[in-house]
Order: structure tokens, then sequence, then C-alpha cells
């Protein structure tokens, strides 16, 4: 019985799951189990990928599409092991990430998950600069950990796994808010050990852009926990609305925002300074 299974679901990524398999190979931790769950991929190309897999590298999973939350669920309940490597087809670790994780979870009892920074590529090659880690209050108002992780399977089963239903986004947020109302803590390495592939389209983003309706169902699903930390919920909105006025203020001020205004409503500017001229 492998001490790590490896999670890796895929939907029509099959030109990039060899990458993910190999970053988990590259680890130089030889108890894991690698799982690729296909999940009713109908790309060709994948299919084909997926059918010539050496079994030697990792084992194919197959299911009907039933998205991503489904898909990581399908290969977590088949693990035999404590702890759980959860990586999308498209991304990949750096080879270092893994032993110190497992390290983490051995020595913390309390931990029961460890994230670390991350590296984006593709579209963007930026550091992902946020906090990481913690505990239920860190998770209320952002999500500070990679579904990219090392976790224990205790973990996933203490919360019945991720919510299948929830298949617009946001279903690792809910799931590591679950984790942590369990008490369970979320550690982080601080290096960019996460490399995080930018799609021009992407679940990520198109997330994003459902935001407060997907805000409002986390909060439906939690509504205890939101109750008991409104404060902290209240204050922390207060304070990103104050840093981005002070960020437009900024930009309100800049020269290149007063050139735009000049080429955009020139008549507007003028009338602004005939009025200013006027008052003297």
């Amino acid at each position: 019985m492998a001490k790590v299974t490896a999670v890796i679901p895929c939907y029509n990524h099959g030109q990039f799951v060899d990458r993910a398999v190999s970053s988990v190979l590259a680890q130089g931790v030889e108890d894991v189990a690698i799982y690729i769950v296909d999940d009713g991929s109908n790309d060709p190309e994948t299919i084909k990928i997926l059918d010539e897999y050496p079994t030697a590298r990792a084992t194919v999973l197959r299911k009907k599409n039933g998205h991503l939350s489904s898909a990581r669920n399908h290969g977590i309940e088949r693990a035999t092991g404590d702890y759980i490597l959860l990586l999308d087809a498209d991304d990949y670790f750096a080879p270092t990430f893994l032993k110190q994780a497992i390290a983490i979870l051995d020595a913390d009892n309390s931990a029961g998950a460890v994230t670390c920074l991350t590296q984006n590529f593709g579209l963007r090659t930026d550091l992902a600069s946020v906090k990481t880690g913690g505990a239920l209050k860190d998770f209320l108002t952002a999500n500070p950990c990679n579904a990219s992780c090392l976790f224990r399977k205790q973990c996933w089963v203490d919360v019945g796994g991720f919510d299948e239903t929830m298949k617009e986004g946001y279903e690792d947020w809910n799931f590591w808010i679950a984790v942590t109302r369990k008490g369970w803590l979320v550690r982080s390495i601080p290096e960019y050990l996460f490399h995080y592939f930018v799609a021009r389209e992407s679940m990520v983003v198109e997330s994003d852009k459902k935001r407060p309706k997907l805000m409002r169902r986390l909060v439906e699903n939690h509504l205890e926990a939101y109750q008991e930390h409104v404060d902290l919920v209240v204050h922390e909105k207060e304070m990103e609305i104050q840093q981005l006025q002070r960020k437009l203020d900024e930009l309100r001020g800049s020269t290149t925002f007063r050139l735009g205004r000049c080429l955009t409503d020139p008549l507007g500017i003028l009338g602004g300074l005939f009025n200013r001229l006027r008052k003297k």
C-alpha cells in the first residue's frame, strides 16, 4: 500500500498529462501510486494518449464526465494510502515539494494539508504573491490554498469529499472551508514549488466572473462559520475597499490617466481648465 496517492484529473488535457506525471515521479519519493482520472474526455488525441499510457508510470481510471469535483472524488476514494497529492493535468510541482510536505504532515498531527507558493506559466509568468495556509478565519474571505497540494485522506473523509454539485468553480475553496471547520490547519512551504498553467480560457477565470454568485453559495454552505466570524468578514472587505480606493486615487492622479482623459474627453478637460481660470 503506497503512503501517497497522486490523483490527476484529466479532461481533454492529454497533451499535458505526462508532464504532470513526470513531476510526481521526479519527487524522489518511491512510495507513491499515481492515478490519472479520465473524466469522460472526448478529444481523440487525449483518448489515444490515455489508451496507450504506460502502466508502469500511472494507472488510468475511466469515468463519465462529471466535472472536476467528481473526478477528484473518483480517484481519492480508490486511494489506499494516508496522503493524497492532488494535481491538475496541466500543472506540475517542483521536485522538492513532496518530501517537504510529507515531513510536515508526519510531524504535525494538527496539519491536514500542506500547500506552497505559486509560479504561473503560460499566458502569465508572474509569481502569485499571496498569503497561503492558515485556519478557518483565513479561508472565509480568500482561498489561501491551491487545490493542488498534499493533504490527509482523513480530511476528505471528514467532510464527505468535494461537493460535486459545485460545477461552476470555487469547489476547492468550499472544500478547504469545510476542512478547516473540522479543526484542521493548512500549513505552507514558503517556496514557489507549484507551477500553475494560465490558459486563455480556464475554470479560474470563468469562476471569477461569477464570483458574487459563487460567494453566496459558499456562505450558504457554511452559514454558521460566516455568522460566527461576521466581524472579521466585514473588516476584511472594508480593508479591500480602502485598498482599491487608494489605487484608484493613485491612478487618477497619474500622468498616464490625465493624458488618457485628454485623448478621450478633450472638451471636458478644457471645460475644467476654463472653470478654474474663471474662478481666479
